[in-house]
């Protein structure tokens, strides 16, 4: 009766442990599936990224190149700043420009100043303001504004 109380713990621990190694190999293969499943996703993000990546590029070289065929005329900027002068009651001083830059000299109050480097920051896109200055002379302010095309 001994040894089938043995022979029966031995067939016993054997089966547990075959259970137990069935159960093992099912969660590895669940595991392994998982991983196949994060390495796809991982593979089609990757792609996605790329190809995003492609897309920007274009967007960007198709940009660029579209601007540098369609540099601004300085001159035509010029005028219509220079028309916008009296809507902001501002008196033009002096004025020089080149291909790449205009430089403005004027005077007036501060709200005007002020609207009006709104309306140079808001209304003129190929424009952008490099160096600005605000200086006073009794009751008069007078400012000088650099502007710089930026496609350039």
């Amino acid at each position: 009766m001994i040894i089938n109380q043995t022979k029966l713990f031995k067939i016993s621990l054997i089966l547990l442990l075959l259970f137990l190694l069935l159960v093992q190999g099912l969660k590895s293969r669940e595991i392994i599936k998982k991983k196949e499943l994060l390495q796809l996703k991982i593979l089609e993000q990757q792609k996605q990224n790329h190809d995003l990546k492609n897309k920007y590029t274009t967007k960007i070289s198709t940009s660029n190149s579209k601007n540098k065929n369609q540099l601004i005329d300085i001159k035509e900027k010029t005028a219509v700043i220079l028309a916008e002068l009296e809507k902001y009651n501002l008196v033009l001083i002096d004025f020089s420009s080149t291909e790449t830059e205009l430089n403005l000299n004027l005077k007036g109050d501060f709200h005007s100043i002020l609207n009006f480097m709104f309306y140079l920051e808001n209304n003129i896109e190929s424009l952008k303001i490099v160096e600005f200055k605000i200086k006073e002379n009794q009751n008069e302010l007078f400012f000088f504004a650099r502007l710089k095309n930026e496609l350039i």
